[in-house]
């Protein structure tokens, strides 16, 4: 008999099934169960009106600054990052424009044509180019990849439309959920 096999420690079965049962219910959600893409409102009228420095006072940083010539109705564009707790930094795109009516009449079709599977990604084809290098990545390697939309969708809240980063909508929504809520809890 193998010296290692000689002394083994049986678990009784309730014990192990408890043990599975907690491993399961501790690890079974996601990364945020407060505020994850299920219960995001995609378009969501606001109290007031949203301004940049709204957005940098939860922590988003600014990358660029965008000429909005040519982005129907917006006043101010930007690109930056904020990093979600636990979780490395993501790029977030911020258009903003004089009232919720304006940005969800003129906003939505320029943040449908910026993101999504059927997102323009060369300027030629986007229907605002200012930009569109950042709207994209490299998957797959610098060499041999192919470029992907960076942004998988948008949301709209108040006056300002967000393009959140994420490899689908899905992904994309479940990403940008804890920025919207605390934009929404700190904006209020």
């Amino acid at each position: 008999m193998n010296k290692f096999n000689s002394h083994r420690v049986l678990i009784p079965l309730p014990l192990a099934l408890l043990v599975l049962l907690i491993t399961v219910v501790g690890c079974g959600g996601s990364s945020s169960d407060n505020a994850s893409g299920a219960d995001l409102v995609k378009v969501a009228d606001f109290e007031r009106l949203l301004t940049i420095d709204d957005v940098k006072n939860v922590g988003w940083k600014l990358g660029k600054t965008y000429d909005v010539e040519g982005l129907d109705g917006a006043e101010e564009a930007y690109v930056g990052f904020w990093t979600p707790p636990g979780l490395g930094s993501l790029n977030y795109e911020i258009r903003i424009y004089p009232s919720h009516q304006i940005a969800v009449e003129k906003g939505t079709p320029f943040a449908e044509d910026s993101s999504g599977e059927g997102a323009s990604l060369n300027s030629e084809d986007a229907m605002w180019g200012e930009g569109v290098r950042d709207r994209r990545i490299i998957v797959g390697g610098a060499s041999q990849g192919s470029q992907n939309p960076r942004y998988g969708d948008f949301v709209i809240l108040g006056n300002i439309v967000i393009l959140c980063e994420g490899r689908s909508s899905e992904h994309s929504l479940d990403q940008c959920a804890p920025f919207v809520a605390i934009l929404r809890d700190e904006g209020a």
